[in-house]
């Protein structure tokens, strides 16, 4: 997952925000169309699929060759480690690649593509401010624990709705649910620790390396499975569909989220994510036929705001204008 701390230029051009905002939103639909081919990619209708660890293992065998050619024309001197960087590279690589993109397929072996985005990006914000306050002693304000509180009530609602639709505890569903909110609390953890180390490293090589040393752990599990795997019986649909994964989302959705952040700011591209659920739910309704049902669309609309009340005083801080939230046990500096 793609993640940069850099700002826009003060006297950058309009055009050029507008053109990174544009391929921002182009990411965000990719991305949100890959959570289906995740699915079509481990449960294809007919034919055999790629288990979750394989298909991770075996599309940045692919990726990793193809990033470190265009790295090379690009910016070269970004390939060269410091010492000390491998151990950082071997801890980050496990967590962004056999962690993070090994779960999403895992949890859409048992739940929706909606419930997937809505557990797992729609709660990144709500467990990254969790773990600044654990680890780094970052506080949250009043109105941040209720949003926090209402995000974690809206998880309920998206979780209780279950991934076949209607409201109902379905065990399966429940599973897939676990999964996806388990990828959430993981992912924000690491990406708050990658945060800090963008300060010091370029984007390139940390894209490039996190994905390298992440894949070296899958590729003794590929070629082992690779040696009896009936890649006969796999449907040309799944090819396509990993080719997907492989391209826009990885080749093109990499470097064209970094590319557009430093044109339009950190704080604007993150909030993008709250899109996501958006992008998957419409794609999986169109690809796959999976209903939204009201359950989701309300536990989605109940996380988005928690976690906005959650980030008020950061977004306020960002430059966004909005009315300040007066709560009645809460006296900010300067009341009377």
């Amino acid at each position: 997952m793609p993640t940069d701390s850099g700002s826009p230029d003060p006297v950058a051009a309009p055009k050029s925000a507008a053109t990174g905002f544009l391929i921002l939103l182009s990411c965000i639909v990719i991305w949100g169309v890959n959570s289906v081919a995740f699915k079509m990619c481990t449960r294809p209708a007919t034919g055999i699929g790629l288990e979750p660890l394989f298909l991770t293992g075996l599309r940045f065998m692919i990726v990793v060759p193809c990033l470190a050619v265009m790295i090379a024309f690009k910016q070269p001197e970004a390939l060269k480690l410091a010492p000390g960087d491998i151990k950082k590279y071997l801890v980050f690589g496990f967590f962004a690649i056999v962690m993070a993109e090994t779960l999403q397929p895992i949890a859409l072996q048992y739940t929706s593509v909606a419930n997937l985005t809505l557990l797992s990006h729609g709660t990144m914000s709500l467990f990254t401010a969790f773990w600044a306050l654990a680890l780094f002693k970052q506080r949250i304000p009043p109105a941040g624990w209720v949003g926090a509180v209402i995000a974690l009530f809206g998880v309920g609602l998206v979780a209780a709705n279950g991934g076949n639709g209607g409201f109902r505890m379905d065990t399966e569903s429940l599973q897939g649910d676990a999964v996806a909110l388990f990828r959430s609390v993981e992912h924000s953890c690491y990406l708050l620790y990658l945060s800090r180390w963008l300060q010091r490293r370029p984007v390139l090589q940390v894209s490039f390396y996190n994905c390298a040393f992440g894949d070296a752990y899958l590729i003794p599990y590929v070629l082992w499975k690779g040696v009896s795997f009936p890649w006969a019986q796999v449907p040309a649909s799944v090819w396509w569909w990993f080719l997907w994964t492989i391209g826009p989302t990885t080749l093109y959705g990499f470097l064209a989220w970094n590319w557009a952040m430093r044109r339009v700011g950190a704080i604007t591209a993150s909030n993008m994510y709250y899109l996501m659920p958006v992008a998957a739910a419409i794609a999986a309704y169109f690809i796959l036929g999976e209903p939204l049902r009201m359950g989701q669309v309300i536990g989605g609309a109940v996380i988005i705001f928690g976690v906005l009340l959650l980030r008020w005083e950061t977004l306020i801080e960002a430059g966004i204008k909005m009315p300040v939230i007066r709560l009645p046990f809460w006296r900010g500096r300067g009341d009377d």
